[in-house]
């Protein structure tokens, strides 16, 4: 017997029905490949996690990196507007200390600026207390005496300096002398008391030195008065010179002397401020850079360092979907070998990639060809079963005959059917190879013989061989009871065998109609004590008869599930209808 004819019967039991149930359930599973792109996901997406983690962090880095070389130009061109105030104060101071200026001697104030190499082209003036203007000169030539000292702003700047008698520094104010806008640097005479000398300032002057300090590239240097006025830029100086800083930037520097801020520059750009303040004078020094100039970099090698990260984790991917399909197919194919074994095919040795699937590979090689074996020997002893067997059952019906012979023929004929049915299922034992049978295959075997007089519903329910043996004999016995008193003795009767799978046992029904009224024997025949012991020892059941009007109706409970004496691994019990 075909290996495949063992384990197709394997499958007619409950163990092997449901297994294939479990598949064909619509229930469907996760194939190993997604689990392997799982486990990849698994390894890649906390990395991913990770490297964005390192990513943002890094950019916030660099950001901040940025930011404090902005702050530290800022600081150090403040420094140098500083350093060169400091110059114009020393300047101021020594003229200021001229005993000429006392005597008002304007020709040795002259010697003394000649002296201190100040340059023809320096601008000062002499101022007192009265806002007279004894002495100025705003170019080429000899100084110039007497004259009215300004008005408004510019003359209480002058009264707080000497009020204060310290060096004061100016925010940017129109020169009437000088005909232009300038900054100046108020110092009190020490050698006059009660009045000032004056150095004016180019703004032009302030915007070399800042343009000679690191300034971002496509970024520009601002200096803003206390008055929040622009004094002078590096870009379009004339253009902005005298408007006042953005309302942003006010509030900034109200806030904090020195920092950093996003505001808007005069053109109205979105900007990084980088601002720090001059300690001499007030004013402040502001390093405006356009806000993509700041994070453009940034960004570009976040951009970079994650092109590279996703072009691994692509590769990965794609190495992880490779080696996974590899996997899966090595399984697939012993997915095949499997099912060649179920159909009682021989499989072949062949090698495989993975090392465990390999020796998977082998052992299902080996076990084809050892099941080849035991079927083939299997069904030689079944076979040599089936012939003693039959044999017996021969020998049982010649020994009937001789037995019965010149006696009651109704009784030799009952017996001989008896056989014959015994045989009818020994028959279908033996084509199952005395695995389970399926309970319809049982009623079509033993109960539907009459032209389809007997008819039979209900679902697919495994029996175990004891378990058939013992319904096929009821069934003869029922039937050949119905053929002599029942609905069958008549061309009209019908026989309805149902059955149905319920708490784990088989609810059964024969029920008879179109026959002759029935009652209940005075006396319990052979065949009704054969059935009683065949549901009680072989079935493990209960069964009641209810001799109705039109016709005997036979209900009954099995549990063949408990009646092992045959049974094998392979039989489980019934299964309940959910």
């Amino acid at each position: 017997m075909p290996v495949g004819r063992l384990l197709s019967q394997q499958e007619a039991t409950p163990r092997g029905r449901f297994a294939s149930e479990g598949v064909a359930s619509g229930m469907k599973r996760p194939t190993l490949r997604r689990w392997l792109m799982v486990l990849a996901l698994g390894l890649t997406v906390p990395t991913a996690l990770v490297a964005a983690v390192l990513i943002g962090w890094n950019v916030l880095e660099a950001r901040r990196s940025a930011e404090a070389a902005l702050l530290a130009d800022a600081r150090a061109m403040a420094a140098a507007i500083d350093q060169d105030l400091s110059r114009e104060v020393a300047l101021a101071q020594a003229i200021g200390s001229s005993d000429a200026l006392g005597r008002r001697d304007w020709a040795g104030v002259e010697a003394r600026i000649q002296r201190l190499d100040l340059g023809s082209t320096a601008w000062f003036a002499v101022s007192d207390v009265a806002s007279e203007r004894l002495l100025q000169r705003s170019g080429p030539g000899s100084p110039d005496a007497h004259g009215r000292a300004p008005d408004g702003p510019r003359r209480a700047t002058i009264l707080s300096v000497l009020a204060r008698g310290k060096p004061g520094v100016s925010d940017l104010f129109v020169s009437p002398s000088a005909g232009r806008a300038v900054v100046a640097v108020d110092v009190p005479a020490a050698g006059a008391p009660r009045q000032i000398v004056s150095l004016l300032i180019d703004p032009d002057r302030l915007r070399d030195i800042m343009v000679a300090q690191p300034l971002p590239r496509r970024g520009f240097a601002t200096l803003v008065g206390s008055d929040h006025r622009v004094i002078t830029r590096t870009r379009e100086a004339r253009r902005f010179q005298g408007a006042h800083a953005t309302a942003s930037m006010i509030e900034a520097m109200a806030k904090q002397k020195a920092g950093l801020a996003s505001s808007r520059s005069l053109e109205g750009v979105p900007t990084v401020v980088a601002y720090a303040p001059s300690s001499l004078s007030g004013w402040t020094v502001m390093i405006v850079t356009p806000r993509t100039e700041v994070e453009g970099p940034i960004w570009r090698m976040a951009a970079i360092v994650l092109t590279v990260f996703l072009l691994i984790l692509l590769v990965s991917l794609t190495l992880s979907r490779y080696a996974a399909r590899r996997i899966a197919d090595e399984i697939g194919g012993l997915e095949q070998d499997a099912l060649t074994v179920s159909a009682g095919g021989a499989v072949a040795r062949r090698s495989a990639s993975i090392a465990n699937i390999d020796r998977v590979q082998s052992a299902l090689s080996q076990a084809s060809l050892e099941l080849g074996v035991r079927a083939e020997r299997q069904a030689l002893l079944i076979n040599e079963l089936n012939h003693r067997v039959k044999n017996t059952l021969a020998t049982v019906q010649a020994l009937a005959v001789q037995t019965f012979r010149g006696g009651d023929r109704v009784r030799a004929r009952v017996f001989e059917q008896r056989l014959v049915a015994l045989g009818a299922a020994h028959d279908l034992l033996t084509r199952t190879v005395w695995s389970a049978v399926d309970i319809r295959e049982v009623v079509g075997q033993c109960g539907e013989q009459l032209d389809g007089r007997i008819l039979s519903n209900g679902p697919e329910i495994s029996l175990p061989p004891e378990a058939a043996l013992a319904l096929c004999m009821i069934l003869h016995e029922l039937q050949t009871n119905s053929l002599k008193y029942g609905a069958l003795s008549r061309p009209a009767g019908r026989v309805r065998v149902t059955w149905d799978a319920v708490d784990g046992a088989v609810a059964f029904r024969w029920d008879e109609t179109g026959g002759p009224s029935v009652a209940a024997p005075a006396r319990t025949g052979f065949g009704t004590r054969l059935i009683d012991r065949l549901v009680k020892t072989e079935l493990d059941g209960e069964l009641q008869r209810a001799f109705e009007p039109q016709g005997l109706v036979v209900t009954g409970v099995f549990r063949p599930a408990k009646t092992g004496r045959w049974a094998t691994p392979d039989f489980a019990p019934v299964p309940p209808l959910a």
